[in-house]
């Protein structure tokens, strides 16, 4: 977007992240409604640093582990479990193991501490506890 453009209005940022993503979360519709400059240059930040689009380049961090690092981010913030879950579930999608999964939370021990450990082993649990009653 150049000086001369003016930003998409809300509505259009809102039906662009559905497209991308899948859904809309109340955050962003509250964006949408106060400040769609704000949420399209969220919107654009948040894509290209997750891999959504333009997709990675040769010998950039792959998605799964863009999604690892975000879940892992997670697990240290006060958010809901389903947002970690949220990030999981794609870094799986990805082909992200369990393993590589459980190591990457293994690593918040020393910088984060065993409360964040523990959030990022319950999403797993929690994943695991709902795919076996679907």
């Amino acid at each position: 977007m150049d000086d001369t453009t003016s930003p998409p209005s809300g509505e259009a940022i809102l039906q662009r992240i559905r497209e991308r993503r899948g859904h809309v979360w109340p955050l962003h519709e509250l964006m949408a409604e106060l400040d769609p400059g704000f949420l399209d240059v969220f919107d654009e930040a948040y894509c290209r640093t997750l891999g959504f689009e333009p997709a990675p380049t040769e010998g950039s961090l792959d998605v799964k582990y863009r999604e690892l690092i975000c879940a892992c981010a997670c697990a240290m913030a006060p958010v809901p479990i389903e947002v970690t879950i949220h990030h999981l579930e794609r870094a799986y999608k990805a082909g992200l193991t369990e393993r590589e999964a459980i190591q990457g939370f293994h690593a918040l021990l020393i910088p984060a501490g065993g409360i964040a450990l523990s959030n990022g082993v319950r999403a797993m649990l929690k994943m695991r506890e709902d795919a076996a009653h679907h």
